[in-house]
């Protein structure tokens, strides 16, 4: 089996991590920046390098990982799955649900493997959490609310191709961090979310930058720029089986590093869980109280990334991919588009609800 990456930023690297954890060798890395493809390539001893993106067309690739910011996954993508290659693809799949359906379509023409690189449900607690959810006794859906909270964005803060429209698209937190909590809370009730009302955050549409640095204010040498993208969402969700959500996603929120947080309510019980405690998955019922139930034994973050990819692979490996693999395939990423982008046109029409489409 070859390997191909394409991309080598800082997701790439964690790709490679636990590829070679896995025992795979990667075979090719291309990228648009020669010096930092030639690093990526001598850091995890890739034996080929190129600029050259038609490489990884040529038949003696298998699978190719997609590490590029999400304006470029479309034309990328289609011409790998046209190929006849499999795709491992970083979220969100599409910033469109018109190109992700597309996409999805051709990759079950070709008859390829997909999947977007959603590694949030593979959190053991996230697991656990399912299973009770979908216990009798749990009952009926009728609550779910949320929270993905990170502070990387509060400014100061590096100027990245996240504030670059033609690379992130118009889109930020909700795309960044927003799509991992909708393909988690889809992972865990089955439940699609079939229509939002959303407003954004957008807290300093001016912006000014020096050596790679955004500050609120100028400063000596500092040139100005412009972001229309979200720093912070909040959005009321509703779901096909009647229950009602809500989610609140920032980028800029002090002392969160990566906080992903999910309360689920069922007619008999209730069950939650955040990425800060890894490890517990809290339950309560009517008088009861809450509960934890603690599994300190299994991986946390990192791992997420592993038991991805060995369920992926094992799928390439078996040849024997279900109609409806476990792991998340490119109809998790088209619905995930379409979601996205009903909150984008919500919070762009005065919060009006918008079916998810």
């Amino acid at each position: 089996m070859k390997i191909a990456i394409v991309g080598c930023g800082n997701i790439a690297n964690t790709h490679a991590q636990e590829l070679t954890n896995m025992g795979f060798t990667i075979s090719v890395v291309v990228d648009s920046a020669p010096e930092n493809m030639k690093l990526f390539a001598k850091s995890w001893n890739v034996p080929e390098c190129t600029t050259k993106f038609e490489r990884i067309l040529e038949d003696d690739i298998t699978v190719v990982h997609v590490c590029t910011p999400p304006t470029l996954h479309y034309e990328m993508v289609k011409k790998i799955i046209s190929a006849g290659k499999n795709v491992i693809c970083e979220k969100p799949l599409c910033l469109k649900s018109s190109e992700a359906k597309e996409l999805l379509d051709l990759a079950r023409k070709k008859g390829v493997i997909t999947a977007v690189n959603f590694n949030v449900r593979y959190y053991d607690a996230c697991n656990r959490m399912k299973t009770k959810i979908n216990k009798k006794e749990f009952g009926n859906i009728c609550l779910i609310h949320g929270t993905y909270q990170q502070e990387f964005h509060a400014l100061p803060a590096d100027y990245m191709w996240r504030y670059q429209e033609d690379l992130a698209g118009p889109m930020r937190a909700t795309t960044e961090i927003g799509s991992h909590w909708i393909d988690l809370v889809r992972f865990l009730t089955g439940q699609e979310i079939i229509e939002v009302s959303a407003t954004y955050g957008k807290f300093y549409k001016d912006r000014y930058v020096k050596d790679h640095m955004m500050y609120r204010t100028e400063v000596n040498g500092s040139h100005k720029i412009e972001v229309n993208s979200d720093d912070a969402v909040i959005a009321a969700l509703r779901f096909k089986n009647g229950a009602l959500g809500n989610l609140f996603l920032s980028e800029v929120t002090h002392g969160k590093n990566n906080f992903i947080s999910m309360e689920i309510t069922g007619t008999n019980k209730t069950v939650r869980w955040e990425s800060e405690n890894p490890y517990k998955v809290y339950s309560s019922g009517k008088f009861t109280g809450e509960t934890c139930d603690i599994n300190s034994f299994t991986g946390g973050f990192p791992n997420t990334f592993s038991a991805f990819f060995q369920e992926v692979y094992k799928s390439m490996t078996s040849g024997n991919q279900s109609e409806l693999p476990s792991y998340p395939t490119f109809y998790d990423g088209y619905i995930n588009a379409a979601v996205c982008e009903a909150i984008f046109n919500s919070a762009n029409n005065h919060s009006t609800w918008t079916e998810v489409k």
